[in-house]
Formats: C-alpha cells, structure tokens, sequence
C-alpha cells in the first residue's frame, strides 16, 4: 500500500516538475473547468492550444491561470487576442468569475486579463507546435476533398468557426478534434497570424 501512495506521489512531483519548467502548458482537447480542486460541477471550458501557466497539482486537479483579453461586453469569456472572437475560456454566466484586469485595453482594445480556474491534470503539455502540426494535418486531410484548400489567412478570425462548422458534416473531423482545428485556423488567419511556434 504505502510503495502505492509513493509511486502516486512521485508521479504526482514528475508532472508538477515537467509543467512547471516552463510554467506554460498547453491542451489539444476542450477541458472542462472547475471553480476549486474538489468541485464536480463544470463552470467553463478551457479550449485547445490556448496557453496556461500550472500553480499546482493536487490528487488528480490542477489549479491554473488563464492570460488573455476580455471584452468588456461579454463578462464571461477570456479572448486569446485583443480584439477577435478566438475563445480562450469560456465561462456560464453562474459561475461568478473574479476576471484580474492586468492592463486596460485603449484605443478599442479589449482589457488584458487573468482568471484562476481548475482542471483534471490528464492532456497537458508544454509544447504547443505538435498540437498544431496535428490540427493543421487534419485540416490539410479532410477540407481539401470537395474544393481547392484555402490557407488559414484566407479568411478573419471571426469567419473561421462558421465556415469551418457549415463544412464539418462532410468531413471525417473526429468531434474531439473540431475546436483543434478551428483555433488552429484562428490562430492562422488573416488579422491574427500566430507569431512563430518554439
């Protein structure tokens, strides 16, 4: 029993460290968020290749900060740029989220923000270029068939989830691979153009 709760505890102390040497951590999945370690009741979701730093690990919750913008009219979510719809985080409108307002956004920009929120430790990593090496082929695989395959910056940020969605039917896009894809092409598009992947 006791070289269980050992190899538990090393495990445990292997991912904090592995996370922690970054302090970035990144999920290819939609996580669902909890508002301490011990909730079961979801209050928002994490989506994919979306940055987060990991403040600790407890039995099978990690407690992490989310860095992005929040647009002033919409108090629920957390934006990865300063003035596109690309989702972060997204909250219910119950769940009461204390936003920390780091910078106010000028100039119509929206206001750089943190959010403290927690998850199951499971599919983190802290390298984000495989995620989109993976979602980049599912969408050179799947979206090229029907039509001439438009590069990422054909269209804006906000276009992308829609056209993406209209087309989803007719393609072998697993559903945990869908929002993947889409921040992906997000990240990729003609106003926002993700700065060069480490």
């Amino acid at each position: 029993m006791k070289s269980m709760a050992f190899k538990g505890a090393l495990a445990l102390m292997i991912f904090a460290c592995f996370l922690f040497g970054k302090n970035e951590a990144y999920t290819d999945v939609v996580k669902s968020l909890y508002i301490d370690e011990s909730s079961s009741k979801v209050i928002g979701r994490l989506l994919p290749t979306n940055a987060v730093s990991i403040e600790s690990v407890k039995n099978d919750r990690v407690k992490l900060t989310i860095t992005g913008y929040v647009n002033p009219s919409v108090a629920n979510v957390i934006y990865f740029s300063d003035s596109q719809r690309v989702i972060a985080a997204a909250f219910s409108k119950t769940a009461n989220i204390e936003f920390k307002i780091l910078q106010k956004g000028k100039s119509g920009k929206w206001d750089k923000a943190q959010v403290v929120a927690y998850a199951s430790k499971d599919n983190f990593t802290n390298e984000l270029k495989p995620m989109l090496v993976k979602a980049e082929q599912i969408y050179n695989e799947n979206c090229g068939i029907c039509h001439v395959l438009p590069e990422p910056s054909h269209s804006k940020a906000n276009q992308w989830p829609g056209l993406l969605q209209s087309m989803l039917s007719r393609t072998a896009i697993e559903k945990n691979d869908e929002w993947l894809v889409i921040q992906y092409l997000q990240k990729h598009s003609e106003d926002v153009k993700l700065k060069e992947i480490k």
